[in-house]
Order: structure tokens, then sequence, then C-alpha cells
């Protein structure tokens, strides 16, 4: 972890020092835009003798949204950063747990073409998480990491057209794209885990003969939609929408993922943040086996793709610039 977090330190390190030039080069120019959101929520439920039933409960959420713009003449550049991060404590367990965590950029340069409105466009995202993901019984941590920085990370680039009929709403399609998956930790390369090409083993000794990829290359075509507005005041709403469909490998099985974050100013400082993320990546097995048994029959049980949900409502401290 000790290089991992020395990656993480690093990428804040260059976000600091590039708001800060883009800033002051906002004050002498009016070229640059920049807007976001910075949020810490917590909260504490503490029960004693309560009849009416519960549990004793600690979470603690983060969440960092920011987007800075260029624009001038035929050249329209975004980049929209969304990190979150949170821990929740239930009942009496001394360990917090990973309740919230992800990390999204994307970048998306842009020239004007003969058409009103639409763009030639170039789009760069990475997307990962901060820490590792493990599986619990109870106040224990059972077995090793099923994620963690760079296990996964996805990188995409794509190239195609962006039609903006308004400024808070862009809807980008690129028929040339290509997305790699990236597994850093070996073993969870080894079982291909998020899609990667598993380790080969003798099915007699069990001795390995080739060990997992760490990177999975597809080509495809892409579709994002993306919406940001300040509906009024107080409520502002940021959405992103990312279709991707390998060409390749079952087409049909196109990956999603949409995030969507609504913040509500009460105060200065005060906010509401209602945080919604849904994925679904046709090469993620997600496994559930109901009874213990081994044998996914169950109703129940759980062995394939699935659609995956996030939801999440806090109250606290907010600063929106």
């Amino acid at each position: 972890m000790g290089r991992n977090n020395v990656v993480i330190g690093s990428l804040i390190i260059a976000l600091v020092m590039f708001y800060f030039n883009i800033t002051q080069a906002q004050d002498s120019t009016r070229y640059w835009k920049s807007s976001g959101f910075l949020g810490l929520n917590y909260s504490q439920t503490a029960l004693s003798n309560w009849q009416g039933g519960g549990q004793n409960n600690i979470a603690v959420n983060s969440i960092l949204n920011f987007n800075i713009e260029y624009t001038k003449g035929i050249i329209n550049w975004t980049n929209k950063l969304d990190a979150q991060y949170g821990l929740n404590r239930p009942g009496f367990d001394k360990l917090f747990k990973k309740n919230l965590d992800q990390i999204l950029f994307v970048s998306k340069f842009n020239t004007k073409t003969h058409i009103n409105h639409f763009f030639y466009s170039a789009m760069l995202d990475f997307r990962t998480q901060f820490a590792p993901g493990y599986n619990y019984i109870g106040d224990s941590i059972v077995g090793r990491a099923t994620s963690d920085f760079f296990s996964p990370a996805y990188i995409q680039l794509a190239f195609g057209t962006d039609y903006k009929p308004v400024d808070y709403l862009s809807i980008s399609f690129s028929p040339i794209s290509g997305k790699s998956t990236i597994v850093s930790r070996q073993y969870l390369a080894d079982a291909g885990a998020f899609g990667v090409e598993k380790a080969v083993y003798d099915m007699n000794t069990g001795t390995l003969i080739k060990r997992g990829k760490k990177i999975r290359l597809e080509y495809g075509g892409r579709l994002t939609i993306r919406f940001k507005k300040d509906l009024n005041k107080m409520i502002s709403w940021d959405s992103y929408l990312d279709i991707f469909s390998n060409y390749f490998h079952n087409p049909q099985n196109m990956d999603v993922v949409f995030n969507n974050l609504i913040t509500i100013k009460l105060t200065k400082i005060l906010t509401i943040s209602i945080l919604n993320q849904m994925l679904y990546d046709d090469d993620i097995i997600i496994i559930r086996d109901w009874n213990k048994d081994g044998k996914f029959d169950h109703p129940n049980d759980i062995y394939g793709p699935r659609v995956q949900l996030m939801s999440t409502l806090g109250i606290g401290l907010g600063l929106k610039f």
C-alpha cells in the first residue's frame, strides 16, 4: 500500500497545483470557468434500552465534485473530477468498513465543426478507487482484498462528435473507442477478476502454468451524456451517463456507468447531498452463495453479471465554489 499512497498523494498534489494555476490564469483571462462542490457528512446513532429497536451506527462520507472548462475560439476543453470516500461502523463493531469509494476523471477536447452546436471530440477518462475493499463476517475481514487502487482501473479513449445544444447538456457519440481494464493485484488477475484473462493451471497437479493478465483491451463504440445545471439558487444537479459496447465480444451486452449528484444548499455551509451510482459490466462476475453450499442452484444465489447500485444521502458541511 506504500506505493499506492505515494501515487494518491502525488495525484492530490498535482490537482491542487493545477487548480491554483488555473485560478491565476482565470484572473487574467476569461477563457477559464470552474465550479465544484466539497462536502463532509457525519452521522451517529447511539441507543440504550430503546424499545423501538435499531442499531448503533457511525458514518463519515466525503464528496468532491470539481469541473473546469476552457473555451476560446473554436476550442472547448472540459475536465471533470468526481471523488467519494466513506466509512461506516455499524453496531458495536470495532472496525470501520468502507461504504463509498470512487475516483472518476473525465477530460474532453472539442473543436467546432461547420454545423452549429456540433464538435469534433476526443475524450479521455479514468476510473478507479482509493482503498482496498474486503468481505466481512461481523467485525472480521474474510480473505484478501477483493479490489484496490488500480484493481481495477479503467482507462477509455474515444474519438467522435459532441452535440452541445446548451451549455449544461452534452451528448457525445464515439464510434472509435478503446477501453483498458487494469488489475494490478496479481492474485486478482490470476482469478480473472473484472474480466481480465485468468491464470492457467495444470488440471492434475494444480501447478501454475501461466499467470493471469493484468490488462485487458477492448475496442468498440461509446455514448456519453453529461448534464450539469443549477436548477435554482439552492439546487444543483450533475449527471453523467457512459455506455460502451465492445464490437468484438457480445456487443449487445453494453457496459454502463451512470452517476448522479444532487446538492441542496440550506445555508452557506450546510448542505444536503444525494449521490446515486449505477454500474453494469458484463465481464464482472457477482458471486453470492445464499446457503453456502457451493452449488449456486438456490433462487437467491448469484453467479454472473448484475446491475450494481449505490445510493447515499448526506446532510453536513458543504462548500460550493
